[in-house]
């Protein structure tokens, strides 16, 4: 029943609907806004009546290559900080995925030299005082603390596995360390993808 009387209506809707009438002649309606003068534009001609040629682009020219050409605005800070993005996206995998602790150490220790270059580079520069170098050298001093006690608890967990000294070495406190650790690594992350 359904099918019948949706093909009742489909044919209903698609039988005989179309325009009836005659169309309106526009021709005569618009003449008034047809201009009936043609202009004709006569090609530019050179004095010899050969091609002209273009001059060379003046690329010496400081003025001509920054106001005609626009070269890239972007500033070194930012094309300093684009390895380290790339850093902190392994660091973060590295973390998430539990590799051990030779691979964690070795991206920290690659993340913390290029946050030292980043931090000896600005120094004296007004770049000091954004919130993402801030942020790289926070987090510089977070992987340091974090890798020193990933290595350590390699180490002290086999003589102080029931003194409360063992306790800093105990796995949920690595782990609670590195939840601290990843969340500043989204949060630079989300900094540093964000300077323009």
């Amino acid at each position: 029943m359904k099918r019948v009387f949706s093909l009742l209506i489909i044919t209903i809707l698609t039988s005989g609907a179309g325009y009836k009438g005659t169309l309106p002649d526009l021709e005569n309606e618009m003449s008034y806004k047809i201009k009936s003068q043609k202009v004709k534009h006569q090609p530019i001609q050179t004095g010899d009546n050969e091609p002209s040629e273009l001059q060379e682009v003046p690329k010496t020219n400081k003025e001509y290559v920054d106001i005609i050409i626009k070269k890239s605005r972007t500033s070194e800070y930012v094309k300093d900080i684009q390895p380290i993005i790339l850093i902190l996206d392994k660091f973060k995998s590295y973390i998430e995925d539990e590799k051990d602790i030779q691979m964690f150490n070795a991206i920290a220790s690659n993340y913390i030299d290029h946050a030292y270059a980043i931090q000896l580079k600005y120094a004296q520069r007004p770049e000091r005082h954004y919130a993402s170098y801030r942020a790289l050298i926070s987090l510089a001093e977070s992987a340091k603390e974090s890798a020193m006690l990933k290595s350590e608890s390699l180490i002290y967990t086999k003589y102080m596995p029931y003194s409360d000294n063992g306790q800093k070495y105990s796995q949920s406190n690595i782990r609670n360390n590195n939840e601290v650790l990843l969340k500043k690594i989204y949060d630079t992350l989300y900094v540093l993808k964000n300077l323009d």
